[in-house]
């Protein structure tokens, strides 16, 4: 939002977020050796990786074009529903005794993108469901 609210302008940025990104890892590294937990630091790490992705995203937006504007789209379903889709699918892999790291993060990844997308999409054909994501569409706003 305070991309939008302050036109920022991401194009070309792509070393400034590797830099951001470098940074990050070491001082990740740098705050598990000390066993700093809590407070203004994991915080301040917290928005330092944020801007790393979103300046390294936005540098390779032209290849994945079609790709970020389909994520750009479903984003509200992803935000709401990613949870509803990951949590299930961790207990599944439990339950089938996958303990994989790996394959928890890939098909969690994978559940928490496709499967709101899926949804949405259903949520959509039908008005009466595409209320709960969208319900500024139907309310009728008068001045």
């Amino acid at each position: 939002m305070s991309i939008c609210v302050f036109n920022v302008q991401l194009k070309g940025r792509k070393v400034q977020g590797m830099i951001c990104g470098l940074l990050f890892m070491i001082l990740s590294v740098v705050v598990y050796k000390a066993e700093i937990s809590g407070g203004v630091i994991p915080f301040t790490m917290g928005l330092l990786a944020c801007v790393a992705v979103i300046l390294m995203v936005a540098g390779v937006e032209r290849r994945f074009g079609r790709g970020m504007d389909i994520l750009a789209k479903y984003t509200m379903p992803i935000f709401l529903m990613h949870t509803l889709f990951a949590a299930p699918m961790r207990s599944v892999l439990l339950k089938l005794d996958i303990g994989s790291s790996v394959i928890h993060v890939v098909l969690g990844l994978g559940i928490s993108f496709l499967g709101p997308i899926i949804a949405a999409w259903i949520m959509k054909k039908t008005k009466w469901l595409e209320f709960f994501l969208y319900p500024n569409k139907f309310m009728k706003i008068r001045n």
